[in-house]
C-alpha cells in the first residue's frame, strides 16, 4: 500500500519532556545550521530528554575514548556534520572512514567470522543488512533516548537498525529544454507521452533504486508491462554514468531529463544556479539508508552516543545543512527539510521495503531490465 509522505508538522512539538534548547547553551555548529535555516532553537524542543543516555554510557564511552565509523558521507562532510557531537562529547574521538558497499558490507562480516572488529558504527547497508541480521551481528538500539522519534517503518522489525536520513529518486531536467506541461503527473504518463521518446530521457543501470519499489507495490504484471513501454515506447539512451555524473550531463543538456536522480545533487545544481530542475511523478520512490552498530563492538557506548546523537533533532538538521539529507525525524517531516517540496510533499510515496532486494521480484525486473540494458530489445 502506498503511504502518504511527509505532512507538515509544528516543528514545536518536542518529544519526551518538551525541554526548550536555549541559543547560548548550543554548540556553534548547531547555531549555525539554525541560522541557515531562519530557525529559532525552539526548533530543538525535547533535545535534553532526546540526548539524555544512562550515565554509565557516557562513563564508559570516557574508557573507550573512540568510535570507528563506515559511511558514504564525504570526509569533508562528516567532519562538519559531527561538529556538534565532538563539541557535547569531545572525549570521543571519531574516526571516520569513507567506503563503498564492499567495505561496508561483506568485508565487515568477513572480518567480525575471523574474531576482529574494523568498525563500531555501519551505514547505507542495502541488501547487505540482511547477511548481518542473518549473522545476528547487530546490536540492538532501542534502549536509545531518540530509538522512538523514527517511526517503525522507517526501522528494522527486531530495532537491530534504524534509519537516519531519507533519499528520493525522481527525474533531474533540463528547464531550458523542458516545460512544467511536459512532466509526468505518474509513471504511466512518462511512458505513454512521446514527447520523452528518442533519446530525451537518459537512465542508469540502477533500477532497484526507483523500480523495484513500484513493481513491488503495483505487482509483478504491471512492472513488466512498465519497463516494456518504457524501453520499447521510449527507446531512451542507456548510460553507464552513475547517478551524480547523470545529473551533471542533464544541465549540460546533452539529453532533457534523466532518471533516477538523487534530489540533493540536483539541489545542489539548482543552488549554484544551473538550469535544472526536480519532477517526482506519483508515487514518489522514496530509499531509506540505515544506521546499524556492531554488537562485538570494544566500544558500543561510544557508539551509542553517535548513533543517538545523529538521530536526534540537532543531529538530523546538522545533517540537512551540510548534507541536504532529508531528515527521519518523526517531529522534522517538514517541507523546509525537503529539497523541491512543491514536487514531493502531498504526494503517495513507494518506500521501498528492502526485502524487495533478496526477492523473487527483483530478480524478475533485473532479469527483464538486463536483457532490454544489453541488447535494447526484449529476449
Amino acid at each position: 500500500m502506498y503511504k502518504n509522505i511527509i505532512a507538515s508538522v509544528a516543528l514545536a512539538a518536542g518529544i519526551g519532556l518538551g525541554v526548550t534548547a536555549h541559543a547560548a547553551d548550543l554548540p556553534k555548529a548547531t547555531q549555525k545550521a539554525l541560522d541557515e535555516l531562519k530557525l529559532g532553537a525552539d526548533a530543538l524542543n525535547g533535545l535534553d530528554a532526546e540526548l539524555a543516555v544512562p550515565q554509565a554510557w557516557l562513563d564508559a564511552a570516557k574508557k573507550e575514548k573512540e568510535v570507528i565509523i563506515s559511511g558514504t558521507w564525504q570526509p569533508k562532510e562528516f567532519q562538519e556534520m559531527a561538529a556538534p557531537f565532538k563539541e557535547r562529547y569531545p572525549f570521543v574521538n571519531l574516526k571516520y572512514e569513507r567506503s563503498g558497499t564492499s567495505g561496508r558490507g561483506m568485508q565487515v562480516l568477513m572480518a567480525l567470522n575471523e574474531g576482529r572488529v574494523t568498525t563500531d558504527v555501519v551505514t547505507s547497508l542495502a541488501d547487505a543488512i540482511f547477511e548481518y541480521m542473518e549473522a545476528k551481528a547487530l546490536a540492538p538500539l532501542q534502549e536509545l533516548p531518540t530509538f522512538n522519534a523514527i517511526e517503525a517503518k522507517y526501522r528494522a522489525a527486531d530495532g537491530t537498525w534504524i534509519s537516519h536520513k531519507l533519499s528520493y529518486r525522481c527525474m533531474a531536467y533540463n528547464t531550458d529544454l523542458v516545460k512544467k506541461s511536459d512532466l509526468p503527473a505518474t509513471w504511466e504518463d512518462l511512458v505513454n507521452n512521446p514527447r520523452w521518446a528518442g533519446g530525451k530521457l537518459a537512465l542508469t543501470n540502477n533500477p532497484s533504486t526507483w523500480l523495484l519499489g513500484l513493481w513491488g507495490d503495483k505487482g509483478e504484471k504491471w512492472g513488466a508491462e512498465y519497463t516494456t513501454a518504457l524501453f520499447e515506447k521510449l527507446k531512451p539512451q542507456r548510460r553507464k554514468e552513475g547517478l551524480t555524473a547523470l545529473t551533471g550531463l542533464t544541465v549540460a543538456g546533452e539529453f532533457d531529463a534523466s532518471l533516477p536522480s538523487p534530489e540533493w545533487v540536483a539541489e545542489r545544481y539548482v543552488k549554484k544556479g544551473a538550469p535544472l530542475g526536480y519532477h517526482c511523478p506519483s508515487p514518489v520512490p522514496i530509499t531509506v539508508s540505515g544506521i546499524a552498530i556492531i554488537d562485538k563492538s570494544p566500544r558500543k557506548n561510544a557508539a551509542r552516543l553517535f548513533v543517538n546523537w545523529l538521530e536526534s533533532k540537532e543531529g538530523q538538521i546538522v545533517q540537512y545543512t551540510t548534507t541536504l539529507a532529508v531528515p527521519v525525524h518523526k517531529d522534522l517531516q517538514d517541507r523546509r527539510f525537503v529539497p523541491f517540496a512543491d514536487t514531493i510533499v502531498g504526494k503517495p510515496a513507494n518506500v521501498r521495503d528492502d526485502a524487495l532486494l533478496l526477492s523473487e521480484t527483483n530478480k524478475k525486473m533485473g532479469d527483464l531490465w538486463d536483457s532490454y540494458w544489453t541488447t535494447g530489445a526484449k529476449p
